[in-house]
């Protein structure tokens, strides 16, 4: 047994040795001329396509609805639209089962660097595109639907702006980059308008093109992007410590089970999030804010297709979308690094609630497709630009040797959240209006956790991230 213990030991000991030896000559190596620019330029880009692959299934909820439930039925059955669609969701809870693993793929950025997972990522998420794209039935459009839902949620470019921008302008930096990939969302209704038409049966083209561009994408990244400065001189650091120092802490917290901060893993990392007061009630505003997440981003194109919109009239709605959603998110990069981030969320949330119920109003009372399209960009953007900056702010309070892990493990916890408000959301559109059980869910949940958040988290405005959780109490 001591004998497998120690060639374990010795085999750990000779991969990282190998490990910062790579890291090292990447750190000496350092990056090219213009290379701020360049990471730039493929953050946004990749956070184009990330945007365009989650508003994608969505968009398009209408056409692939109709088509496998009821023109050409599932499981021998043709079905109403509102009962294909409650089934579909329920059945597309499979996604959340790749949620729960997502957490642990995604701390592995912790151990082995920013930039492989940046690039598997953005593979994984245009495979799922490919694979949605060219799917003759059900069951492998949920497969592909599955891909997406596991690699998209990663953002780990987001972590990349983090870790690149200065602190006293890292929310203006974000917000921008945010800001023109939410742009690019306006590819979604180009596409619908250039490939479908009027013609609801043609949306798999709508997915296939979006696909090829990822792949594209995640060539860039492999052969131009460098792994972040934060990252290299944090590992190095622990890598070059003596490795029998390292493996003694190995031993103390596995006998102990204590959660330690150069421990790389996500159960360590939620314990570190309830261990701090601000961690723990930060957390469980996002839980809270996200049990609304399916109300607001799942039904609206179905909510306008049930409310007797043609599919152009939604494709014009859907053009002013990403326009009004992502001029917010502009906007709130100003408001985050001038009045904080407390303050964003909290205003962004307002502006969530009021232009949700407008929707409502206007697609039961026969509005302009145009107008329509804005109050749906008012209200979603309101509540994206409050979940994301609720992550900044976890971001913000935790070490960079754990920041990922910790980032995994508040993917993990909010899906307690997004699973109460799916079911209710499945519950409630059999039995009320889609948009009715929309607003019955949302409003109360995101009420609820901006009234908590600001009353009991400390504001994270102009935090250094290297210094970010070292002053913490636990």
């Amino acid at each position: 047994m001591k004998k497998d213990t120690a060639a374990i030991a010795e085999k750990r000991r000779l991969k990282e040795e190998k490990q910062l030896r790579k890291l090292t000559a990447q750190q000496n190596k350092g990056t090219y001329v213009g290379y701020f620019a360049m990471i730039l330029f493929l953050i946004t880009f990749v956070n184009i396509i990330d945007e365009v692959t989650s508003n994608l299934p969505n968009s398009l909820q209408s056409s692939y609805i109709t088509e496998f439930f009821v023109t050409r039925g599932v499981f021998g059955k043709f079905y109403a639209y509102e009962d294909g669609l409650a089934l579909h969701q329920t059945i597309n809870v499979v996604s959340y089962v790749f949620g729960i693993i997502t957490p642990f793929y995604k701390a592995l950025a912790d151990r082995f660097g920013r930039k492989p997972l940046f690039a598997m990522s953005t593979f994984g998420m245009s495979l799922g595109l490919l694979v949605t794209s060219i799917a003759p039935n059900y069951a492998v459009f949920l497969f592909g639907s599955a891909l997406i839902s596991f690699f998209m949620g990663h953002d780990m470019q987001i972590i990349y702006i983090l870790e690149v921008a200065p602190s006293d302008k890292r929310a203006r930096i974000y917000s921008l980059l945010k800001g023109i990939g939410i742009i690019g969302v306006v590819f979604v209704p180009m596409l619908r308008s250039l490939l479908m038409g009027n013609d609801a049966t043609q949306w798999r083209k709508v997915f296939f093109v979006p696909s090829l561009v990822g792949m594209f994408a995640c060539l860039l990244v492999i052969l131009f992007s460098r792994e972040t400065k934060v990252f290299l001189e944090e590992r190095i650091a622990y890598l070059s410590r003596p490795f029998e120092d390292r493996e003694a802490e190995r031993r103390q917290r596995k006998e102990k089970k204590q959660a330690d901060d150069k421990n790389h893993g996500v159960i360590n990392a939620c314990k570190y999030i309830f261990a701090n007061k601000d961690t723990r009630y930060l957390i469980i505003s996002h839980i809270v804010f996200d049990t609304a997440i399916a109300s607001v981003g799942l039904y609206y194109e179905s909510a306008m297709h049930i409310a007797g919109m043609s599919t152009e009239q939604i494709t014009n709605a859907l053009f002013v979308l990403p326009i009004v959603y992502a001029l917010q998110t502009i906007l709130s990069g100003v408001v985050a690094d001038k009045f904080g981030r407390k303050s964003t969320i909290c205003f962004f949330s307002c502006i969530c609630i009021v232009f949700y119920i407008l929707f409502a109003v206007g697609i039961n009372n026969g509005w302009s497709a145009w107008l329509i399209g804005a109050f749906c960009g008012f209200y979603q953007g309101g509540y994206w630009i409050g979940r994301d900056y609720m992550n900044i702010m976890m971001t913000e309070k935790v070490p960079t040797e754990i920041r990922a892990s910790v980032v995994g493990a508040e993917g993990l916890l909010v899906i307690i959240g997004m699973a109460v408000g799916y079911l209710a959301m499945v519950l409630g559109i059999l039995v009320m209006p889609v948009w009715a059980s929309c607003l019955v869910v949302a409003l109360p949940c995101v009420l609820a956790a901006v009234i908590m958040l600001m009353k009991t988290v400390k504001e994270t405005k102009g935090t250094r991230l290297e210094n970010a959780g070292k002053e913490e109490v636990l």
